[in-house]
């Protein structure tokens, strides 16, 4: 069983997906405050804010799926070392009846880039999403050890810290601030 906590970010760490690439519009993350006691769940699925992520090991890959009360973008990051730096990232969003999905490297605490731009490669399949009701949806499969070297090995039964955020409506873009990004941990 997966053994999942939360950990709000403090602060300072907010910024984890400040700018996204872009310019930072200053405004904090929803639920900024430390929780005092983690969040314990048993399984694969979070919902957290509205935000909902399902994570499903699948011989050597990955199967996630994120969903956010939004209709811009959405996103993932695994094992940053401070704020994104260093994440294993993947945003995305849904336009014009089409999902558009990067994989990214944290390259800053507040900036990232395609792993394609840094010599490395995008490595995320069976991609699907939607946009309905107010919500994006984006799903897709990873390898558990791409060989890329922006890339995140992720180990079953070991711990992960884990970035989700999501951009405002409307922002259906690579580049846009975030209106919401907790830090989680999770043993796959």
């Amino acid at each position: 069983m997966a053994r999942i906590s939360l950990i709000l970010l403090l602060l300072g760490l907010m910024a984890a997906f400040g700018s996204c690439g872009g310019a930072a519009s200053g405004r904090p993350a929803e639920g900024s405050e430390p929780e005092s006691e983690p969040e314990v769940v048993e399984n694969h699925d979070i919902t957290m804010d509205g935000f909902e992520l399902s994570l499903y090991p699948r011989g050597d890959s990955l199967r996630v799926t994120m969903a956010a009360p939004t209709t811009g973008w959405v996103a993932i990051g695994f094992d940053p070392t401070a704020a994104m730096k260093d994440a294993d990232l993947m945003i995305g969003y849904f336009s014009g009846g089409e999902v558009f999905l990067r994989d990214d490297y944290g390259t800053g605490h507040t900036s990232h880039r395609a792993d394609t731009e840094l010599g490395g490669t995008s490595d995320l399949i069976d991609v699907t999403g939607s946009e309905e009701d107010g919500r994006t949806t984006i799903s897709f499969t990873k390898l558990l050890s791409s060989g890329d070297e922006y890339d995140t090995e992720l180990v079953p039964g070991s711990l992960h810290e884990v970035l989700l955020a999501y951009g405002e409506d409307g922002s259906d873009d690579f580049d846009e601030y975030h209106v919401w990004v907790v830090k989680v941990e999770i043993e796959l």
